[in-house]
């Protein structure tokens, strides 16, 4: 452990899932009793994660998109202000999970951390003197833990390694707004997410089940453990297949794609007696808020990127027997695949017969 360490400053800008996989650490960071700050710089898509973690005292965001549509001129004054804004916090140490270099660089030039901590992958870690080797990538074992393992590189224990999501102090105010649809859905309802969120963006088929198998998938599961209705959850972009999907069940069924806020998803999938989706933030949202689960993965390998921790009430399914997956290895899939087998012959019996098998044939989700 640094003796001098007071100061922390988290650079993240990926998704809400992988920033869940932070908060064991940003948890670790705030147990050492001289910490007296812990920020983060995020990217414009996960701040909504982690604004309410008591771990956290500030966190600042760099909207890349905001970036590529300003001037020069534009872009140069608001990274001024940001960049002053950090170097007047006088942090001790970068923890840099960005996988990039440019991070380091600037923490080094500009904002002068003198202890600067980032992965060494593809000699991506030549501006940062604490490095941990990732020269596979993330690879057998989950990215949590290798998230875990740079934060004990730079000499900070990790030990209860679990996922946290903290409700805005108007909880209560959001569930009411959400009532009325919470009464159409009945007292045990199924939360689904047939996309999986925008990280992938035009790939985004590559990681999704198909909506036809999640209709005969939710059809089989509400016969056998009578739910009630369904909430289908998802980005705005993916509101035309969450409508789909709806028209697709012989079920009660609310559409919120693009119409909640992560915390009223939270509240939602809370409320739930069973979330299944495709991988994605809200599978790892799901955990967080210990909410029984049933994820879809294809080329990713759940050991990687599935629930975590490993629950009995996390289910994580995929297409047995398939020698070509999972085909994700250092950051990267074969996009090139004319078929995405293990999705697209994964049948929603053999889904049902894994979910079955993991819960416990007589156990009634929920």
């Amino acid at each position: 452990m640094m003796r001098s360490l007071r100061r922390v400053l988290v650079v993240h800008p990926y998704g809400i899932g992988d920033l869940l996989f932070v908060t064991p650490v940003l948890r670790a960071l705030k147990l050492i009793p001289r910490v007296e700050t812990v920020d983060l710089l995020l990217g414009s898509r996960s701040r909504e994660a982690v604004e309410h973690n008591p771990h956290v005292n500030e966190i600042f965001v760099l909207d890349k998109d905001k970036l590529r549509s300003q001037t020069r001129f534009e872009n140069f004054r608001e990274l001024g202000v940001l960049g002053r804004k950090l170097r007047a916090k006088r942090y001790d140490l970068l923890l840099d999970f960005s996988l990039r270099p440019e991070n380091a660089f600037w923490s080094l030039v500009f904002l002068g951390i003198p202890k600067r901590a980032g992965f060494a992958y593809k000699r991506r870690a030549i501006f940062h003197n604490i490095r941990y080797p990732l020269p596979e990538g993330y690879r057998k074992r989950h990215a949590a833990d290798f998230y875990a393992g740079l934060a004990e590189a730079a000499g900070i224990r990790v030990t209860d390694r679990f996922l946290e999501y903290y409700f805005p102090p108007d909880k209560a105010g959001l569930e009411a707004k959400l009532a009325a649809r919470l009464d159409t859905l009945g007292e045990k309802f199924i939360a689904v997410s047939p996309g999986g969120g925008d990280s992938w963006g035009r790939e985004a088929d590559f990681k999704r089940w198909p909506a036809a198998n999640f209709a005969e998938l939710i059809g089989k599961m509400a016969a056998k453990h009578k739910f009630t209705g369904v909430c289908i959850l998802g980005s705005r972009s993916e509101a035309g297949l969450c409508e789909d999907l709806k028209n697709s069940l012989n079920l009660r069924a609310v559409v919120m794609a693009g119409e909640a806020s992560l915390a009223e998803t939270a509240i939602l999938l809370e409320k739930s007696s069973l979330f299944i989706g495709n991988d994605g933030g809200l599978v790892h949202l799901a955990r967080a808020l210990e909410v029984p689960l049933a994820a879809f993965y294809g080329p990713v390998p759940p050991e990687v990127y599935g629930p975590y921790p490993p629950s009995a009430n996390a289910a994580a399914i995929f297409k047995h027997g398939l020698a070509c997956r999972p085909c994700y290895y250092k950051f990267r899939f074969n996009k090139e695949c004319p078929t995405i087998a293990c999705l697209k012959t994964l049948s929603s019996d053999e889904a049902f017969h894994q979910i079955e098998q993991f819960f416990g044939r007589d156990k009634d989700h929920g």
